[in-house]
């Protein structure tokens, strides 16, 4: 495709994940554009904001070998230890990079430090459409027929951008625009959810006591609390509750009631809770697109599969579909091939199938109050802390490293 709008990869959305696919295939020889919406700078874009994600090791070797990590680094904690317990009763299981040989189990990284580095080299890799939003796409087939038993080449996708109505044309779609797709839609991929019928409330709170590097999990009735190590001592939350209760928490409670609160479903492992700042709150559902891949158009990130936060799997879901993804993109040829679409899809499914396993069972166990699956339950942590290799088929899985990995991920 030779036209000044013409490209052989066009991506819908700029975010964490759509960033990272431009920027992986920088040097593949492919012409790469981003439609996005959102400019950096606004409060509206969700990818760059203050919410903290838990990078796994395999997105810190994706990150390296995208020569984004040295920038990435700085802004960074590293997780030494995981403190996985189960409120109310006695069974708990511990994780330690020292004992596993490992520099660290992951790192904490804030959304806007992942979208300064990301921003700039998706800038120098690919063509940017910003603000600019996707009205529609249409199959382009060969000589611009409109027999649509001819030969599909491509989409026509139209934008608007402040300048106005443009058509571009792409040899393949990546739509990587959110949970709320409207463009997954418009392809007429439908999803599947799973209501959790809870909020997460996300916020920094500074404790009394330093968090050393220790990331907890902690199971409550309410559903698994996240507590994180974050950068200047503080430390991320991410509590589900009841829908309503965490609005009512997030929006109406004094920072003392809801410290309060917290303290009482966390425990006093960092000391008094002393501080709070800005709450946010969002629904808790799993979503998934019924096809990752379709008629010259990939879906991707949040747009493909939205998990449950237990165990912080859905970025790093998402960076390894990504990895992939330019892994089969590369090496020349039709980057929209229906046979080459199909087998990357066909390729992410056991990783989906099993991360969307872990997450959504541990909400099911340790949400479920029965006292004979709670003593189960508790019994399995403390066997879990007492057996290292039972251990480290847990954190094989909840690094990502449970199955074949994409070369971009590997180190």
């Amino acid at each position: 495709m030779s036209s000044d709008h013409s490209y052989d990869v066009l991506i819908a959305g700029g975010g964490l994940v759509g960033a990272s696919l431009a920027v992986a295939l920088r040097g593949s020889g492919l012409a790469v554009a981003v439609v996005e919406p959102v400019p950096p700078q606004s409060d509206g874009q969700p990818s760059f904001d203050e919410r903290h994600t838990a990078l796994a090791p395999t997105s810190r070797r994706f990150f390296t070998n995208l020569g984004l990590w040295s920038a990435i680094e700085p802004g960074v904690e590293p997780i030494q230890r995981i403190h996985v317990s189960d409120r109310g009763h006695g069974g708990f299981t511990r994780l330690s990079a020292e004992a596993e040989g490992l520099p660290a189990l992951g790192h904490v990284a804030p959304n806007r430090v992942l979208g300064a580095a990301l921003r700039p080299a998706m800038a120098e890799a690919a063509s940017l459409y910003c603000p600019a939003r996707i009205i529609d796409s249409h199959p382009q087939y060969a000589a611009d027929g409109d027999d649509e038993a001819a030969r599909m080449i491509g989409r026509k996708v139209r934008i608007t951008t402040d300048a106005g109505e443009q058509t571009l044309t792409t040899r393949l779609l990546v739509v990587a625009d959110g949970v709320q797709s409207a463009t997954r839609e418009a392809l007429g991929i439908h999803t599947q959810t799973r209501d959790y019928g809870q909020s997460a409330i996300i916020a920094n709170v500074r404790a009394e006591l330093a968090h050393n590097g220790v990331a907890y999990e902690r199971f409550t009735p309410e559903g698994p609390l996240a507590v994180l190590p974050a950068s200047a001592g503080s430390v991320s939350i991410v509590w589900p509750l009841a829908t309503d209760d965490a609005r009512a928490m997030a929006e109406d409670a004094s920072d003392a009631a809801f410290l309060e609160r917290l303290q009482q479903a966390f425990g006093w492992r960092l000391g008094r809770l002393e501080a709070v700042g800005e709450r946010h709150v969002y629904p808790l559902k799993a979503v998934t697109a019924e096809a990752f891949a379709i008629d010259r158009a990939v879906i991707l990130g949040n747009a493909a599969h939205a998990l449950h936060p237990v165990g912080g799997q859905g970025l790093n879901l998402a960076l390894r579909d990504v990895a992939a993804l330019a892994d089969g993109l590369s090496g020349g040829g039709d980057p929209g091939d229906d046979a080459r679409l199909a087998a990357y899809a066909q390729s992410r499914q056991s990783d989906y199938r099993r991360t969307f396993g872990f997450t959504d069972g541990l909400v099911r166990l340790f949400s479920n109050a029965s006292p004979p699956l709670a003593a189960i339950r508790n019994i399995g942590l403390t066997a879990l802390d007492l057996c290292p290799p039972a251990r480290r088929l847990l954190l094989k899985q909840g690094t990502g490293a449970a199955g074949e990995l994409p070369p971009l991920c590997r180190d």
